[in-house]
């Protein structure tokens, strides 16, 4: 980036009135969006759209101008990336502003306007209002008027009713397309919660076309319901597309491509939504495009070309759909669909029948509060003193679905919280917290056997409602019943933020803790972690487990947790807090109040089942990047009833699914699983040995076989 601001601030631009630019060299397109020599400024369109003029004068896209490059974030990602002024020939031009040439410079003349979305309006702004000689817009010819659009498309104009094209805008610079801005910046990685229907029908809202024709035209009317269903799924679908290109324009395995990979799992989700409720051929594509591409940096060309596949879907379904149809997606668009369930979906059920129910151990009760108890017999017997080396012996305790207190609140997940908590973000996404949920999705033996063990299906142990993701995940509210892709974040610790987190932002910083946004925030789900007790009780929830039935189940109770040295390895904050003795005081109260580390008798898989366990385990692909928490794992063949379960970017690819096992006869063997170019060597040699044991117990004579 700071070599093509070197290159932009080194050209020579002239511009004569009346004419495109002429330049030697090029002009700094890359930091304009539109061509900036046929730019007519929002003032020109407001001389006939007075009513829509009067609306974006209010919002946010047109006071920034005055007000964005003044802020202290602004500033701090300006002096990082080198920027001496953000409204010339700056990369903050192509999305905060609209620019033209003046000057032999690029620069903004008024904030994101009328063209940001319409496109530039020099060649089309005649032809848009041309009714025709004695005629207007009431009386205008039919033959005319359509002749008047297809010409005014074909000089560039986004009509509001070329959908595609004029969301497309949008989303062009609410993904962030810049890497740069965000690794080097600091910048966010997206507007968060950006969801079309609600923002566009909000504060933006400039919709007096519809009254102009039937009425005066002073009401900003709102969309129909039938419309919003159209827009709601172009929005999803856009979303989803340019998260991939996001993730296409990423070189490194930093902040920038976790977080757009993350908005990628997020906005599938949101399309296994939508056809969980409506069928449609184009829509359906779409999950397979994402589940067959690795979305990682470095796979541009891939990212780009699945990109490109689901837009193409996206225009199918514009042409090719009947609003009536959509009726379903009105709990998803008016928000009332966050209480109901998914459970029947064939998407949410994973495996769908783990074979290991088949060996002998006790499935999940229905609800909390079962008692699976003891039998009381001694070790290694049952009730009536029948080895159990071939039966195994069950967890002992109640199953529960959660083991955490749960909120009253509401959760939002990760994004909402990086866009103004920067250094906070950067750390997350290098911490191990952020990959907790990804052993679950890596089918490590551990994971498995302690789900089995517990008595929870394999392939739901990464569900929100399950009992392995209330510690392991941030499960956000209303995707209880999907898949939990985030591993412990903010929330986690800082308390569901649905209700405080506009709230928290006000007041000035200089107030401190009275601060009336702090003060506030705490009486609507905040945690006061300033305290040291409320501190140390947030991390002992699940750092310190006293569950009898997870201990038998064979899960680490965390006796010898360290808290202080915990405390130490996720400072991510500024200034001081508790001092170790008020920290160590309070984690001994908080765990005194909780009580010793029950002793029960641990439980064991039956060994028909452990081995095929074992198999589950090893018959995973191995993890590509360790460290980093970004892992990913090809898909397999799907299981009837199911689509695949992979991995994307440290979580789950939300559409694929595991295959169980089968049973080895004669020369059949397990799919061999895929091998990438950066794989460890390490880990295709035991690939390789796992592979030949196989081969070997298959073919040897019994009597020879491997033990």
């Amino acid at each position: 980036m700071a070599a093509l601001l070197a290159a932009a601030l080194g050209l020579l631009i002239k511009q004569t009135p009346g004419t495109a630019v002429e330049a030697q060299g090029s002009p700094p397109l890359e930091f304009s969006r539109e061509p900036p020599e046929r730019i007519v400024r929002a003032e020109t369109c407001g001389e006939c759209h007075l009513s829509e003029f009067e609306v974006w004068k209010k919002t946010t896209h047109a006071t920034g101008f005055k007000t964005l490059h003044r802020t202290e974030r602004a500033e701090t990602i300006a002096q990082k990336m080198g920027l001496r002024l953000m409204k010339r020939d700056s990369p903050c031009l192509a999305c905060h502003y609209t620019p033209v040439v003046r000057s032999g410079q690029l620069r903004a003349i008024s904030g994101v306007s009328c063209e940001s979305c319409h496109g530039a309006a020099r060649d089309w702004l005649d032809l848009h209002n041309d009714y025709g000689k004695g005629f207007n817009h009431s009386t205008e010819t039919a033959e005319h008027r359509q002749s008047r659009i297809s010409r005014s498309r074909e000089a560039g104009m986004r009509r509001p009713s070329d959908l595609f094209a004029t969301v497309a805008s949008c989303f062009g610079c609410h993904t962030v397309p810049d890497e740069k801005l965000v690794n080097l910046g600091g910048h966010s990685t997206g507007s968060t919660g950006f969801e079309l229907v609600e923002w566009s029908q909000e504060k933006i809202r400039h919709n007096f076309l519809d009254s102009f024709l039937t009425g005066d035209g002073t009401l900003n009317a709102e969309r129909s319901l039938p419309e919003k269903r159209a827009l709601y799924v172009v929005g999803r679908a856009l979303d989803l597309e340019y998260s991939l290109r996001g993730v296409a324009a990423a070189q490194e395995d930093g902040v920038y491509s976790k977080a757009m990979a993350r908005r990628v799992k997020v906005t599938l989700l949101e399309i296994r939504k939508i056809l969980a409720k409506v069928s449609h051929p184009a829509l359906e594509e779409i999950p397979p495009i994402v589940a067959e591409t690795r979305v990682v940096p470095g796979n541009g060309k891939a990212l780009r070309a699945a990109a490109d596949r689901i837009g193409a879907a996206t225009r199918r379904f514009l042409a090719d759909h009947r609003v009536e149809r959509l009726a379903a997606l009105d709990p998803l668009i008016l928000g009332t669909a966050e209480t109901e369930s998914f459970e029947g979906d064939a998407y949410a059920d994973g495996v769908g029948e783990d074979p290991l129910l088949q060996s002998g151990v006790p499935s999940a009760p229905d609800g909390e509060g079962t008692q699976l108890a003891s039998t009381g017999a001694a070790p290694g017997e049952t009730a009536t003193g029948t080895p159990t080396a071939d039966r195994g012996r069950p967890a002992v305790g109640k199953f529960k679905r959660r083991i955490r207190p749960a909120s009253k609140h509401r959760t939002l997940g990760p994004g909402a919280c990086g866009g103004c908590h920067e250094p906070a973000n950067a750390w997350w996404s290098g911490d191990p917290h952020f990959a907790s949920a990804t052993p679950f999705f890596e089918r490590q033996r551990k994971n498995l056997q302690i789900a089995r063990l517990y008595g929870l299906k394999t392939g739901k142990m990464t569900l929100g409602n399950q009992v392995c993701m209330d510690c392991h995940g941030t499960v956000i509210s209303g995707n209880e019943s999907f898949e939990v892709f985030d591993g412990v974040s903010c929330e986690s610790c800082h308390g569901a933020a649905k209700d405080f987190l506009e709230p928290h932002k006000k007041g000035e910083k200089t107030q401190g803790l009275e601060r009336s946004g702090y003060v506030n925030a705490l009486r609507l789900g905040m945690e006061e972690l300033k305290n040291p007790k409320i501190r140390a009780k947030r991390c002992s929830d699940c750092h310190y487990i006293t569950e009898p039935r997870l201990i038998s189940a064979g899960h680490p109770s965390g006796k010898g947790f360290d808290f202080l040295a915990g405390m130490r390895k996720i400072r991510h904050w500024e200034g001081g807090g508790p001092g170790d003795t008020q920290l160590q005081q309070a984690f001994a109260s908080v765990l005194g109040a909780r009580g010793a580390v029950p002793q029960v008798e641990l439980a064991r898989l039956p060994s028909a089942a452990a081995a095929q366990l074992a198999q589950q385990s090893e018959g995973r692909a191995p993890s590509l990047a360790r460290a980093s928490g970004s892992t990913w794992n090809r898909p397999r063949p799907a299981a009837a009833g199911g689509l695949a379960a992979g991995l994307v970017g440290g979580g789950p690819r939300l559409g694929a699914a595991l295959a169980p096992p089968r049973a080895l006869t004669d020369l059949e063997l397990p799919p061999f699983p895929q091998i990438d170019p950066d794989t460890a060597i390490e880990d295709i040699l035991l690939i390789l040995k796992r592979r030949l044991e196989l081969l070997h117990s298959a073919v040897a004579p019994k009597g020879n076989r491997a033990p």
